[in-house]
């Protein structure tokens, strides 16, 4: 097979050669030197006098060139250097080179103005086919195509990392006409409808590079939404090592820090290398609280070095090729068409726009929820009454167009006492009605909840720790304009449910530590007016596992801290969005989260103070 690659290479080589003149005087060669400057000789021996030294990676013109020495031009003087310090280009045919930096455009035809082809970043290799002064003939992509013969000047055979490069998935957010230079007068290429992917190669202003189907261009940057950067560690597991990741996200925290003036989070993927590889470089994707795309970096975990590539501020928001049908096109996807009262249904909208969507809920007929217009195309909704139920989503892009679809699906039974389970949701609408003292338990039970998580995890399961029965027990502790007395609360249901508690908060890191590793759980005020439980601790010591009934009174009211998930690559990561977190429901009547379990350092646990819930069996066997 190689042989016949051979074969063909050296016929096109020759066909195209005819055309062009041949290399000769005037070839344009790069000095590469172990490192030193090259020394200029009046003849071509060493022991002529030397007339000029020649910067290391300077361009030279090569008038003649010998086996060990060739004559030179260099600032209008002529003489003579090694010819193995020359990268000549008459050696490129026939090899396999990655290009000298940055990003290269490529042709279908050796002249300036021909057409794009494409464009390779310095992480992709090409193969050469012929030479002149000006253009190489390479095959890129089982394309045949041109480049500035200058791009490959360097001859490298194994990547440059320190190049800057970008190569990204993106999506055409809005229709648009792809052009031939960056210029709105600038000749069409083709037309490209919203939906399509394409990949960006190039940032140039206000415009980007793109290779499509349909041709290579350039569109205006508002009109693409990139994919964004995939954890690879999320789906591969060990792919990703923790250690290299959290190499790289500490170098990068580090160089990014003097000059970030917003608050920013990312994600890291590795970048495969010339073999397959992965590792150790990274791509790291910046992102604002605004969820927007602004900034991607490549990091070197071993090195520690980091390499700024391309700033994405004038890019759209993060875009997943899979959520985005045809333009135009709307559809629903219920989790079941018929429910029972108090199930959840899952709600998922698919459309050609991931802009923004509005949900208006019909029961019966008659309107019961209308959602203001955000970025929730994934919702849920738990009924409290039986009916006949029509959900309608409008979705709108960025030029304000709206399409709209609907879904009908039937709820059965009646509302009766809440399911045992392991985790309770404050605000998935279902508790509005539910009394607690002079409240009700959405507005006021995260401290039963909280109380309902421990009691479930100690193995008491019986109808009395119900949030329901839980809130009529104790709805004493429940003061007016101030909330539940945690502390009576827990006290109180030590007593009730054979459990050990103590008066004061614990404060030491330590002593936390070996009460979790031991079977202990806390109740703890997580933030502000907001109750949850710690129900665990990482293998390392520095995380403790929180279990929320309302995490978003946590995200909104939480003060020097971060709420972490953990990846499958066993590392923690900051989330800035509830939407990032594993298992998140957004509840479109209420339009607000569910219960999460997530991550903390329990530094901040030992700083607020945690009140022990132990277990009578753990307890006896310790004193």
């Amino acid at each position: 097979m190689k042989r016949k690659l051979t074969l063909l290479l050296i016929v096109i080589a020759a066909a195209w050669l005819l055309c062009l003149p041949l290399l000769a005087l005037g070839e344009t060669a790069r000095v590469v030197t172990p490192g030193g400057k090259l020394n200029m000789r009046k003849d071509a021996n060493e022991k002529s006098n030397i007339l000029i030294d020649v910067p290391n990676r300077a361009l030279v013109e090569v008038e003649e060139a010998g086996d060990t020495w060739s004559r030179i031009v260099y600032k209008k003087r002529t003489g003579y250097v090694k010819t193995s310090f020359l990268k000549l280009p008459s050696a490129l045919p026939g090899r396999t080179v990655y290009p000298d930096e940055g990003t290269v455009l490529l042709r279908r035809s050796p002249d300036a103005d021909a057409p794009l082809a494409g464009a390779v970043g310095c992480r992709e290799q090409v193969q050469i086919v012929a030479v002149d002064a000006e253009w190489a003939q390479v095959i890129w992509r089982e394309q045949t195509v041109y480049a500035e013969v200058l791009a490959f000047s360097y001859q490298l055979e194994e990547t440059d990392s320190k190049a800057p490069w970008i190569s990204e998935a993106g999506v055409i957010a809005s229709a648009c006409t792809m052009r031939a230079a960056a210029a709105q007068d600038a000749a069409e290429v083709a037309e490209l409808a919203a939906g399509q992917t394409v990949e960006v190669t190039v940032i140039e202003g206000d415009w980007c590079l793109v290779i499509a189907e349909a041709g290579c261009g350039y569109v205006p940057v508002q009109n693409v939404q990139l994919q964004g950067v995939e954890d690879t560690g999320e789906k591969a597991g060990d792919v990703l090592p923790a250690d290299a990741a959290q190499a790289a996200a500490a170098a990068l925290k580090k160089a990014y820090k003097p000059f970030a003036k917003e608050r920013l989070y990312y994600q890291i993927t590795s970048v495969p290398d010339q073999n397959g590889v992965a590792g150790p470089l990274y791509l790291c994707g910046f992102y604002n609280e605004q969820d927007q795309y602004v900034y991607v970096a490549a990091v070197h975990a071993g090195s520690k070095a980091v390499l700024f590539t391309a700033a994405y501020t004038g890019f759209a928001a993060p875009a997943k090729e899979e959520s985005l049908l045809p333009s135009g096109e709307v559809e629903i996807s219920l989790s079941a068409q018929e429910a029972k009262v108090g199930d959840v249904i899952d709600i998922t909208v698919q459309a050609w726009t991931n802009r923004q969507v509005q949900y208006t809920l019909k029961k019966d007929g008659k309107q019961i929820a209308a959602t203001k217009p955000g970025a929730h195309f994934a919702a849920a909704f738990r009924p409290r009454e039986a009916g006949e139920y029509t959900l309608i989503a409008a979705v709108t892009d960025a030029r304000g167009d709206t399409v709209e679809a609907e879904a009908q699906f039937t709820v059965t039974g009646e509302k009766g006492l809440t399911a045992l389970t392991d985790m309770y949701s404050q605000k998935d609408g279902w508790w509005s009605d539910v009394k607690y003292r002079h409240s009700n338990m959405e507005h006021s039970g995260c401290a039963i909840f909280a109380l309902s998580h421990a009691l479930w995890r100690m193995g008491i399961t019986d109808p009395s720790t119900q949030p329901e029965t839980l809130a009529k027990t104790y709805a004493q502790c429940l003061t007016p304009n101030e909330g539940t007395n945690n502390e009576r609360l827990i006290r109180s249901a030590a007593q009730d449910f054979g459990f050990k508690t103590q008066k004061q908060l614990i404060k030491d890191q330590k002593q936390i530590a070996k009460l979790l590793n031991d079977g202990a759980l806390f109740s703890f005020r997580v933030a502000r007016g907001h109750i949850a439980m710690i129900s665990g601790i990482s293998e390392d010591g520095g995380m403790v596992q929180v279990v929320d009934s309302a995490p978003s009174a946590t995200m909104e009211r939480k003060i020097n801290v971060d709420m972490y998930y953990r990846m499958r690559s066993g590392s923690f990561r900051a989330a800035q969005t509830l939407d990032e977190m594993p298992g998140a429901r957004w509840y479109l009547d209420t339009e607000d989260y569910g219960a999460l379990t997530y991550w903390m350092p329990i530094t901040y646990a030992a700083k607020l103070g945690v009140r022990l819930i132990q277990p009578q069996a753990q307890s006896q066997s310790q004193e």
